[in-house]
């Protein structure tokens, strides 16, 4: 059954009343169409019959989807979204543990998270559109506006000792570009970029990311959704901001909280302003 794009701009009560963007993994045409020129999210099924092949099920539906980016140091492709705490000596990418994961875009263009097996309690995930967002600081607090578009510098981690890495150059948090509106966040590594600097944000810059925070953590803006086993969560993030609930798990670990993550690029997708070019291969620094 056809359905109509959501808005690129889109509120939960909007996105509630005309129903989540559900689609079938053979309707690529429509997830492309979505993710492109409607809500910039997709929630898809029938990727994998099976847990046992689903690794092999989902990389080719990602080739299918666009072209698969390297997600770490190791250059993995395809990387486990699970509880690793008690086997970590450090944690320095927060989807490795249970905690609360706060409202970010992650590097990469495209993600595509496929749910093997919930958590026992929680792991909701929180979505909210980067043009929503904008519009509220437009309407509200246009002052902030210039401070978000001027940008900061980010951190980006070694993944190879507590707290290493380096600071990065000065991005946009929101810039507009040949696909309209782009936004890249992580607060975190805009804090820490800040301390290796040897720098301190200014008032006017803690005041334009906390009502960022505000904005990307209203409920009236955001939607909520927790993927079950067999449910696949793909995002453009360029538009599209998404965060975790913190989620309490079994204790048995082959019972565990268990996705699957994938990072694409993808030539159907409109080319990026130039200063958020670098997402195209965003672990190219570390490779």
């Amino acid at each position: 059954m056809s359905r109509d794009l959501a808005p690129k701009a889109w509120r939960r009560r909007g996105m509630e009343s005309r129903g989540l963007p559900f689609y079938s993994a053979d309707d690529l045409f429509r997830i492309k169409s979505e993710l492109r020129d409607g809500a910039g999210f997709a929630l898809v099924r029938g990727i994998a019959a099976e847990s046992a092949d689903a690794g092999a099920c989902l990389l080719r539906f990602g080739q299918a989807l666009g072209r698969l980016l390297p997600q770490n140091a190791a250059q993995e492709t395809l990387v486990e979204i699970a509880d690793f705490s008690d086997e970590d000596a450090f944690d320095d990418r927060g989807y490795r543990s249970p905690g609360e994961l706060h409202p970010h875009t992650d590097p990469p263009p495209l993600i595509i998270l496929l749910c093997l097996r919930p958590a026992r309690v929680g792991g909701t995930n929180r979505l909210v559109s980067a043009n929503t967002i904008r519009q509220e600081i437009e309407n509200k607090r246009p002052e902030f506006l210039p401070v978000l578009e001027a940008g900061f510098a980010f951190f980006m981690p070694d993944e190879k000792t507590p707290g290493g890495g380096r600071s990065r150059d000065v991005i946009p948090i929101l810039i507009d570009g040949p696909g309209g509106l782009s936004c890249i966040y992580y607060r975190p590594f805009i804090e820490r970029a800040a301390a290796v600097n040897g720098t301190k944000l200014a008032g006017n810059s803690i005041a334009a990311l906390d009502y960022f925070d505000r904005c990307a953590s209203d409920p009236d803006l955001l939607i909520t959704y927790t993927l079950d086993s067999g449910e696949a969560l793909i995002l453009n993030n360029y538009r599209v901001l998404h965060a975790r609930d913190e989620y309490e798990d079994w204790p048995e670990k082959g019972r565990r909280r268990h996705l699957l993550r994938l990072w694409l690029d993808a030539d159907w997708l409109p080319d990026p302003p130039p200063a958020h070019a670098g997402r195209r291969n965003p672990m190219a620094a570390m490779l």
